[in-house]
């Protein structure tokens, strides 16, 4: 079961999309927009979602295409959203309220793997070598940075409860990411960056086995 200290237990969903979709930080649009344009260019037939949150981007699953869909997040009430939301429509949908840091991963080989803005508060390091032993031969695992820069980790909105993310927070430098991926026996097969309203960038990077 998740540790119940985890700050992220203690965010609303609500609070949650309000304000990553809020017009100055526009994280949720990114984060659509990125997992839109991935799955659509893989087309996974097993699909794992790290951190799936309340499911932003589902929609553009195609449940004809994609017969598996695992989605793991450590808050039950996000996971709650995304089976009112998709489960009528993604037949092969399987939620996990786990911990990634105690838990580990669900069963299976995935032929994607879709890992946005968790590697700031998880330890990078064993959590792509978990990946790494889970993707498919020719699978491919998408990953999103909050790359470090001058602004505020957290940024400011009204939404308070999102403050307590900041102690926990740690951005890992895509040069940093990359030594390690190197050592979990994977590659970097793609590195983009995207800018958003408030200057901060996000790291696209597709990872495929050596």
């Amino acid at each position: 079961m998740p540790n119940q200290h985890n700050p992220w237990l203690d965010i609303p969903a609500a609070d949650y999309e309000a304000h990553m979709s809020a017009d100055a930080v526009g994280q949720q649009q990114a984060l659509n927009g990125i997992f839109r344009d991935c799955y659509g260019r893989l087309q996974p037939k097993r699909l794992l979602v790290l951190g799936c949150a309340t499911g932003n981007g589902f929609e553009h699953i195609d449940p004809r295409v994609t017969a598996h869909v695992a989605a793991v997040d450590i808050n039950p009430h996000y996971l709650v959203d995304v089976t009112m939301r998709f489960a009528r429509t993604l037949s092969g949908l399987e939620i996990s309220c786990r911990d990634l840091a105690d838990d580990g991963l669900p069963d299976g080989v995935f032929d994607q793997v879709h890992c946005a803005l968790i590697f700031e508060y998880l330890d990078p390091a064993p959590l792509l070598a978990g990946i790494a032993a889970q993707l498919a031969p020719a699978g491919t695992v998408t990953a999103v940075l909050q790359v470090p820069g001058d602004h505020a980790n957290v940024s400011p909105t009204e939404y308070a409860s999102l403050r307590r993310l900041e102690p926990v927070m740690r951005l890992v430098a895509p040069a940093e990411f990359l030594e390690m991926v190197h050592t979990a026996g994977l590659r970097c097969v793609k590195h983009a960056e995207h800018e958003l309203p408030n200057g901060k960038r996000f790291a696209e990077l597709w990872l495929e086995h050596v």
